[in-house]
C-alpha cells in the first residue's frame, strides 16, 4: 500500500474561477506635490511666460542687427557720395618750364576754369562731369593753349587742369592791329608792339591785306617755320634781321638786315628756307671778296640761284 496518496481534486467552484484580473489591486500610496500654474487662472490662450522670453530676445536681436546694418549702409553711402564730389575750384598745372610761355597770367586761366566747372551742376561729381567740354571751352577761349586736359583725382575733390601753351613765334603787324602768332600760325592775341618787343618776337609787317581773326589761322605753320629758320640761319652768321615784310606780291618774304642797304627776297612757296638762306650767305661771301655791296636787294627766290641789284 503506497504511502503517497493521490490528492483528490476538489470541485471547481464559481468562486475559484475568478480571474486574477478581477482581483482588486492595492492602491498605491498617494503623493501630493503642489505645482502653481504660471498662467492666469481665467484663460488658457496665453503662452507661458518662460516660453515668451526667447521670442522677445529674438525680436530684439533681429532689430538690433537690422539697425546696425542700416547704420553701416548709411555710412557707406555717405562715404561714396563724399568720394565722388568735385570742387568747382580746379588746380591749374602749366605743362611748361616757365610761365612766361603763356600770354595770360595763371590767375586768368584759373578764373576761367572756375566758371566752367561752376556753370553746370553736372560738373560737381566725378560720374557726370564733362571733362571734354571743359577742355574744349578753355582752348576755344584761349587760342594760345595748344591743349587743356582735365584729370579727376581718385580720393581728393579738386580736379586738375593741365594746360599746354602754344609757343609764341612771331608778331604780325596788319593795317589795324598787331597780332601774336603761335608756331602753328594761329592768331593768339591782339597786343601792342611793346608786348612783342618785350618777348623778343620778330615783327612781320603785312602788306598783302591779310584778314586776321583771333583763334583763326593767320599764316600757315610752314610759313611761320620758314620765317624762324631764315632768322636763325642769318643770325648764325652775324646777320641781324631788322625787319620782315610780306609784300603785296604772292608768297614772298622780304628781309631787311641791320646795317645793310639791301633787303633779301625769299620765296615762301618753295618752303626750303635753309637752302635759300644758304644761297644768300654764299652769295654775300663771294660779293664781299670782290668788295661788292648790293644797293637794293639780293633775290634768292629761284632755287640754287641768286640775283642782286
Amino acid at each position: 500500500m503506497s504511502i503517497f496518496r493521490k490528492k483528490k481534486k476538489l470541485p471547481t467552484t464559481a468562486r475559484q474561477r475568478l480571474q486574477r484580473s478581477d482581483i482588486p489591486r492595492a492602491r498605491p500610496s498617494f503623493s501630493y506635490r503642489s505645482s502653481r500654474s504660471q498662467e492666469p487662472l481665467n484663460t488658457g490662450r496665453q503662452l507661458n511666460r518662460e516660453a515668451l522670453r526667447p521670442a522677445v530676445h529674438r525680436f530684439k536681436r533681429f532689430w538690433i542687427q537690422r539697425f546696425g546694418l542700416g547704420l553701416l549702409l548709411l555710412a557707406l553711402i555717405v562715404s561714396v557720395v563724399n568720394a565722388l564730389t568735385l570742387s568747382t575750384n580746379p588746380q591749374i598745372v602749366p605743362l611748361t618750364k616757365t610761365t612766361n610761355d603763356f600770354l595770360h597770367s595763371q590767375a586768368t586761366y584759373q578764373d576761367a576754369a572756375d566758371k566752367l566747372f561752376a556753370s553746370s551742376v553736372w560738373n560737381r561729381n566725378k560720374i557726370t562731369v564733362d571733362t571734354g567740354h571743359v577742355s574744349k571751352q578753355l582752348v576755344a577761349q584761349f587760342p594760345e593753349l595748344a591743349s587743356a586736359s582735365v584729370t579727376l583725382p581718385l580720393a581728393a575733390h579738386r580736379p586738375i587742369v593741365y594746360i599746354q601753351p602754344v609757343q609764341a613765334a612771331v608778331a604780325l603787324k596788319t593795317s589795324d592791329n598787331l597780332y601774336i602768332l603761335g608756331d602753328n600760325g594761329k592768331a593768339l592775341l591782339a597786343e601792342s608792339e611793346a608786348f612783342a618787343t618785350d618777348r623778343s618776337l620778330p615783327i612781320v609787317t603785312d602788306q598783302s591785306g591779310l584778314q586776321v581773326r583771333l583763334g583763326r589761322q593767320a599764316l600757315t605753320t610752314a610759313d611761320v617755320s620758314f620765317i624762324q629758320t631764315v632768322i636763325a640761319q642769318l643770325a648764325a652768321k652775324q646777320y641781324v634781321v631788322s625787319n620782315l615784310t610780306l609784300p603785296a606780291t604772292t608768297r614772298e618774304l622780304d628781309v631787311s638786315v641791320d646795317g645793310k642797304p639791301y633787303s633779301v627776297k625769299f620765296n615762301l612757296q618753295s618752303g626750303d628756307a635753309r637752302q635759300q638762306a644758304g644761297t644768300f650767305l654764299a652769295t654775300m661771301n663771294r660779293l664781299q671778296s670782290e668788295h661788292v655791296t648790293p644797293a637794293q636787294y639780293v633775290d634768292v627766290r629761284v632755287d640754287g640761284r641768286a640775283y642782286y641789284k
